[in-house]
């Protein structure tokens, strides 16, 4: 049992609870108040610092890229058309552990698989602190991977392919849709179930890979009539579509902003980011771009970027914690501080989305001390 004491306690919805304590039972928060008592709990004092949830990086590659052989094991590139295949069985746990990402604040991460095809596979949340494989996995087949970006026509182009365009990619999008509905008045395959779970139902969330303005919105219309909760990758063309995005009430998960300039590359203005916001889409960012992922601090620097365009801090950290959450369907374990959570929570000296000198003093994934 752990207490912790008199912080700044950023719940990861927006509230800030000054000079506050939780109490951590087991992997839960049990209590959350002033002037908390509990005999028998070790002490954490986090006086003058500031308690966060653990952050979440939605969309990784981290985990399955086969490091250091770089084998890519979340790169199926046999077919363009694999809603089947399910990340956890490529998943290395010392991959993610090399990364030590807890020392940024990010305690779980959504491992996808890479943009390669055009329905990719299942999307795992994932804990990244060492310990047995059953406590880590928060969440299997949280959500289905798809892309129409140009990684598609890469792999499958050279190899004479359909899609060897980004019309070759929409087309068979819109008939692999078109193949699933028609097949449901029948008894349906895997493959069928999972299609129409993500696009008929709208139960299995979507995470779609679309960087340009033209891979968005032609995305946006090939679902305007699909029953479809949508969060597109990357996105870094979402500024020039605002309108059409705000319409769809589709998401964004922005990809790594730091990457090769992609805010100069694609004319990105970051401060539209409010305008989502107030039409009550869901923000959040990934340390991935194009399919593969850079190392843990890169977070941390894409939610100082989108701070620094005139984002309130708080809702940066909604963008960290519960609104990743609530993408990929784990809102009720993790992405907040709340009692009946689990307890991951980062401590750190001060705001990190307001300080490049801010850093993680204590670690909690899971109720146990990681550092």
């Amino acid at each position: 049992m752990y207490l912790i004491k008199n912080g700044t306690v950023h719940i990861g919805d927006g509230t800030v609870l000054e000079c506050s304590d939780i109490l951590i039972e087991g992997n839960k928060i049990i209590e959350i108040g002033v002037g908390i008592k509990r005999e028998g709990a070790k002490v954490v004092d986090a006086d003058n610092m500031h308690i966060f949830p653990g952050f979440i990086d939605p969309h990784s590659s981290i985990g399955a890229l086969g490091m250091p052989t770089r084998y890519a094991d979340n790169k199926e590139a046999t077919s363009p058309i694999t809603p089947e295949l399910n990340i956890r069985y490529s998943i290395d746990p010392d991959e993610v552990n090399n990364q030590e990402f807890y020392k940024s604040g990010i305690t779980s991460i959504g491992i996808a698989p890479d943009n390669s095809n055009i329905v990719g596979g299942q999307i795992t949340v994932f804990k990244t602190a060492p310990m047995k494989m059953n406590k880590r996995i928060v969440k299997d087949k949280a959500a289905l991977k798809c892309s129409v970006a140009k990684e598609v026509k890469e792999e499958y182009g050279g190899k004479k392919q359909l899609p060897m365009t980004r019309m070759g990619i929409f087309y068979l999008l819109e008939e692999t849709l078109r193949k699933s509905k028609c097949n449901k008045q029948e008894k349906l395959n895997e493959s069928d179930e999972i299609i129409l779970s993500a696009f008929d139902t709208g139960k299995l969330p979507v995470f779609c890979a679309a960087c340009t303005k033209g891979e968005i919105t032609g995305l946006l219309h090939i679902l305007e009539d699909k029953k479809v909760s949508l969060n597109i990758v990357d996105a870094f063309g979402f500024s020039d579509c605002i309108e059409e995005i705000k319409q769809a009430s589709a998401n964004i998960i922005l990809g790594n902003i730091n990457y090769m300039s992609q805010l100069a590359k694609h004319s990105m203005s970051l401060s539209k980011v409010n305008e989502l916001i107030q039409n009550g889409n869901l923000i959040a960012f990934s340390n991935s771009n194009g399919g593969s992922s850079e190392g843990r601090e890169v977070f941390i620097w894409n939610g100082i970027e989108i701070y620094r365009a005139g984002i309130e801090a708080e809702e940066v950290v909604k963008m960290m914690c519960i609104n990743p959450a609530k993408m990929l369907g784990v809102d009720d374990r993790i992405g907040s501080i709340e009692v009946g959570k689990d307890a991951d929570i980062s401590i750190f000296t001060d705001h990190p989305v307001r300080s490049y000198a801010a850093k993680v003093v204590k670690s909690i994934v899971n109720g146990e001390v990681i550092i």
